[in-house]
């Protein structure tokens, strides 16, 4: 493996679709802005960490504090309303495993609005994810997100 990939090694197939299917959990329930689902993708010491348009915001630590950050931005529309709402279209993740219960998944996701006969692209990331497994659930320990979003136009 890489450098950026040191100390890992190859996921099982079952840690490939555990992985998969948490992050496609989370891109679809943050969307629905369903918070008390998407409270539980995070795990309970889970750290957030965005860069957007190169601007790095302060580290998010703990799950309570990241549901935080997301509740103030639905309810402040940061991802758009109506047709210019955001919707996250995704890769399949890169996932390596550090053991057991501990993975790295690298991923990449365009942020759409369905306004007009055809989506818009609003904006790119590029994530890199630590998911444990804790409480009998894959959760996301770790996030680092780089954001690049087109400036918001008016309705």
């Amino acid at each position: 493996m890489t450098d950026r990939f040191a100390g890992t090694r190859e996921a099982t197939p079952e840690q490939r679709e555990a992985a998969r299917h948490l992050i496609a959990k989370a891109k679809h329930l943050k969307d629905a802005e369903d918070e008390a689902a998407f409270a539980e993708v995070w795990a309970r010491d889970a750290r957030l960490a965005i860069t957007s348009n190169g601007t790095s915001a302060p580290v998010i630590e703990g799950r309570d504090a990241i549901m935080v950050f997301y509740r103030r931005n639905w309810a402040n529309g940061a991802h758009g309303a109506g047709d210019e709402r955001e919707t996250h279209v995704g890769e399949n993740p890169f996932v390596v495993a550090f053991g057991d219960d501990r993975l790295l998944a690298t991923h990449t996701a365009i942020f759409a609005a369905r306004r007009g006969p055809m989506p818009r692209l609003i904006g790119f990331g590029e994530f890199r994810d630590e998911i444990i497994f804790e409480d009998g659930a894959w959760r996301i320990a770790d996030r680092r997100s780089s954001l690049r979003r087109r400036a918001r136009r008016s309705a």
